[in-house]
């Protein structure tokens, strides 16, 4: 029997899942003070059942879009769903803090798992009629994403506790399984591509201790130990990477201009949100005494910015080239961590920051997500896991920076913001120089949907 497939159920499959992915970088921030409480966790221990997560989902990610290539879009989705779920079923349950910085170490591998084969799946499904609305629809929830995590943790944490924000997960996974389901899609799968997708942990594991590297900075000698060993390791998958026939990280995919400001859009984004949501949080609720759920209500000034401005460019009819509005969009952000740099304990100030930011991220998102997924041809599970990566591991780096500061600093916040508006800044003006960019397809077609 012949199904047609149905891509609004893809997408709505999709997004569920992507927005679960970018609620549980944040959904733990507000709960911190009751979690460290009831399971007796130290400071450091703390900052791991925040940080494993992010850094297993960009860490593993690309290894996950190799692995979902060869063993097809939809099952591995499958995979990484009820990876998530069970994961986040422990979480809750956890009665030790090494139950919890597993669990979440957990969750980020089946978050690896999950989105590249997802954003392969939403790619195919709108190769041309309805892309540009399926995209907007996504970038907008997914820019939402970190901040509906601290509403919704700021409430379930008020309401039930910080348990309820790992069960929460359970309801995601259900409803993107079921919708999921009712896709019907299909892409057929390349085996030959799940070859060498060991060299994707090894990347990751090299990236984890370049970032643990900037977590002890306090402590030069650890410090430069895991910096040595975390360059040894990707210098390794490097070396490793570029000799075999089918690389882990295709060139191709980096010869297309446009996908090349998305992907460092994406890193950058990854920088300037997650880092300035925990740090803003934590001021609301310890410099202003907010309760949870009145400190997560304030977060609602960014996804009502991202809303005003997909709305101001959906009126101008502006036909730019993607790289300008990611250029916007960036120099929004980076004028965000300005305010924030100047002002990093006032509330003014942080929801100035968050509103700008929220423009900022209604003109990155949409065209980064799209651009670096556009003309991937057999590369597009991958071409989607870099960019996530990317994204993740900038949210990694963004949560060590204060860390690494404080060393030498007692405004670490506001010297993190300094930095980063600079890096944002500085991107702008190079996306916004570039010229007239048109797209270069890495092969000749997309991935074919077949009918089952």
């Amino acid at each position: 029997m012949t199904h047609t497939p149905r891509p609004w159920f893809v997408l709505g499959a999709v997004v569920t899942a992507q927005l679960m992915v970018g609620v549980d970088a944040t959904i733990l921030a507000l709960a911190i003070p009751g979690m460290t409480a009831d399971l007796q966790l130290s400071t450091e221990a703390a900052a791991w059942a925040m940080a494993a997560y992010v850094l297993a989902a960009g860490a593993l990610m690309i290894a996950g879009g190799r692995i979902a290539q060869a063993t097809g879009y939809a099952r591995m989705m499958t995979l990484g769903l009820v990876t998530f779920g069970f994961a986040s079923a422990v979480g809750g349950a956890a009665d030790a803090g090494w139950v919890l910085i597993g669990a979440r170490l957990t969750q980020g591998i089946g978050a690896a798992a999950m989105t590249p084969a997802a954003m392969a799946r939403l790619s195919a499904a709108f190769p041309d009629d309805g892309r540009a609305k399926a995209y907007g629809i996504f970038g907008m929830i997914m820019g939402s994403g970190t901040a509906i995590g601290l509403l919704l943790g700021g409430v379930l944490t008020q309401v039930s506790g910080w348990r309820a924000c790992m069960y929460v997960n359970l309801v995601f996974v259900v409803v993107s399984l079921v919708l999921s389901a009712c896709a019907r899609d299909r892409v057929e799968p390349s085996p030959g591509h799940g070859r060498g997708w060991w060299r994707g942990i090894v990347l990751g594991v090299g990236v984890a201790l370049i970032v643990q590297a900037l977590t002890v900075v306090d402590t030069p000698g650890q410090a430069a130990a895991f910096a040595i060993a975390g360059l040894a390791v990707v210098g390794l998958f490097v070396a490793t990477d570029r000799r075999t026939a089918a690389p882990m990280i295709p060139v191709a995919l980096f010869q297309n201009a446009t996908r090349r400001v998305a992907y460092y859009g994406l890193f950058l984004w990854g920088i300037a949100t997650i880092a300035t949501f925990v740090a803003a949080s934590g001021s609301l609720q310890h410099e202003h005494h907010f309760a949870p759920l009145a400190a997560g209500s304030l977060f609602l000034i960014y996804p009502a910015a991202i809303q005003v401005g997909l709305a101001i460019t959906r009126r101008l009819h502006a036909a730019l080239p993607p790289a300008r509005y990611i250029g916007l969009g960036l120099a929004l952000i980076g004028v965000g961590q300005a305010v924030l740099a100047l002002s990093p304990d006032g509330v003014t100030a942080i929801l100035a920051a968050l509103a700008l930011m929220g423009l900022g991220t209604s003109q990155v998102m949409p065209n980064a997500n799209s651009a670096m997924n556009q003309d991937a041809g057999p590369h597009s599970g991958v071409a989607g896991a870099v960019g996530t990566t990317l994204q993740q591991l900038g949210g990694s780096l963004g949560l060590a920076m204060p860390v690494a500061l404080a060393a030498w600093s007692t405004h670490a916040t506001s010297v993190a913001a300094v930095v980063t508006a600079l890096l944002l800044l500085s991107a702008s003006l190079l996306a916004l120089r570039q010229p007239q960019i048109t797209t270069t397809p890495t092969a000749a077609t997309e991935p074919r949907e077949v009918s089952a």
